[in-house]
């Protein structure tokens, strides 16, 4: 949020709904109208690992990630960008699938890696860019600034 002083306010952003950060990190951080969330696993309030392998830790970790969207502002719908780390690209299939119960219709941007090792020893982990505040979506095909 930015005053006419120019000055901006980081607003840290935590959810009570979730584990609490098993590293030196926020939850999240909200600028302006951005919120910025950091990875989230499939860990419940204890921070203990799901059962069910990728399968419940991405339940788990979507469920975390709508927590924490909610404590800043916004919601699933508002979500403009998500990395989905994998500890083994075989689960993608299975991520994917879970990811769309999730995300139904106008999916945000996404990228999707497989990565060494997930911290404790966890099958994915998610973190998202999104917008807080009254969220508008506008279906516009290709982008209106295109000269086509």
């Amino acid at each position: 949020m930015s005053s006419p002083s120019g000055k901006v306010t980081k607003v840290i952003v935590t959810s009570p709904h979730i584990y609490k950060p098993v590293g030196p990190y926020s939850q999240a951080i909200l600028v302006d109208k951005t919120l910025y969330i950091s990875g989230v696993l499939g860990l419940d309030t204890q921070a203990k690992l799901v059962n069910g392998g990728a399968e419940g830790q991405t339940r788990q970790a979507l469920a975390n990630l709508k927590h924490v969207l909610e404590a800043g502002g916004s919601s699933l719908e508002a979500v403009v960008k998500t990395t989905i780390l994998l500890g083994n690209i075989d689960d993608f299939k299975t991520v994917n699938e879970i990811y769309g119960e999730f995300f139904v219709k106008d999916c945000p941007a996404r990228a999707t890696f497989q990565v060494g090792k997930l911290p404790l020893g966890a099958a994915v982990e998610i973190d998202a860019i999104a917008l807080s505040g009254n969220l508008t979506i506008a279906e516009a095909g290709p982008c209106p600034c295109s000269k086509d």
